[in-house]
């Protein structure tokens, strides 16, 4: 579970600051985390901060905290941690460039059956417009063990969107991540599909099924939106016939990678999420069939492109 792994990687940050008597750690929420940050309270009460139902009032806290030269992990559901404190966020936190952590749980449709309010079908592109924020979209928990390494001495503001039960893809490449470098999960020289988040679970078997008919398939993942990595991107789409992205947002991976690639003879093929509020619930295996997002209906609509 990603929000498991988060806290685990946080709890041992906090565990080895004590033994080496530093403590500048926090962790602040907004009346969230029960069941996950109970170690963490038990063990470092004075580094817990529950901030309440006042989300505005806890990113100016944490940017209080960070200029104050603390290291600061923010989590909440990613509506109210993006949305509702969005000014806090840009002018709180990122227009002075402090290193606070923005971990949201929830991404794409995660809490399928909550609705809209907290389905944040946009948060990528929202976040991708605030000035000096980093962008991470782990497919996995051990992606986010990976990422929280990089994390505790991150110099710069950072969102990670983080879904909630997704098991590990094991996809053996986990120590060759690094902030701002597309990841090769498989080579092929007909098709490329870029992936990010947990979608990176049904690239990887769309591959196969494509693979199955001879279609030779490159898989990238791009677990940092921003900064993005733009030559891995042209020299992955350079020869192919068919370039795929795939994404539980509404489209912000799809037009980075389109512009990336303007001067490439490639056709390129969008899977996202729709531009749109949801007006139904149900499981979020049931919300992925219904917007086409799964590895058996993106290789049917594949096939009629490639036909």
């Amino acid at each position: 579970m990603m929000r498991k792994a988060f806290a685990k990687s946080l709890l041992e940050i906090m565990d080895l600051e004590r033994e080496n008597k530093k403590n500048d750690t926090y962790l602040i929420t907004g009346d969230l985390g029960f069941s996950v940050f109970e170690p963490i309270k038990e063990r470092h009460p004075d580094k817990f901060i529950n901030a309440g139902i006042s989300e505005q009032n806890m990113i100016g806290v944490s940017a209080g905290l960070a200029l104050a030269g603390k290291k600061v992990f923010v989590y909440s559901i990613i509506p109210f941690l993006l949305y509702r404190p969005f000014e806090q966020v840009r002018n709180d936190i990122c227009y002075h460039n402090l290193p606070v952590r923005l971990i949201g749980v929830g991404a794409g449709l995660a809490y399928s059956d909550a609705g809209s309010t907290h389905l944040p079908f946009e948060d990528l592109k929202v976040a991708d417009a605030i000035p000096n924020l980093t962008i991470l979209s782990p497919s996995d928990p051990k992606e986010v063990e990976m990422f929280m390494k990089h994390l505790e001495d991150f110099k710069k503001p950072v969102y990670m969107r983080l879904a909630k039960n997704e098991p590990n893809i094991e996809h053996g490449k986990y120590s060759s991540i690094k902030i701002g470098k597309a990841l090769r999960l498989r080579d092929g020289d007909k098709i490329l599909i870029v992936s990010t988040g947990i979608m990176t679970r049904a690239a990887m078997a769309l591959a196969d099924m494509l693979d199955n008919d001879g279609g030779s398939v490159e898989v990238m993942e791009i677990h940092t939106l921003k900064p993005f990595d733009y030559p891995a991107i042209v020299s992955a789409a350079e020869g192919k016939s068919l370039v795929v992205t795939i994404e539980d947002s509404t489209g912000a991976l799809f037009d980075k990678v389109a512009s990336s690639i303007t001067g490439i003879d490639s056709k390129v093929l969008k899977f996202s999420l729709p531009d749109e509020f949801v007006h139904i619930s149900g499981s979020r295996d049931y919300l992925l069939d219904r917007y086409g997002l799964t590895a058996e209906k993106m290789y049917e609509k594949i096939k009629e492109v490639i036909a």
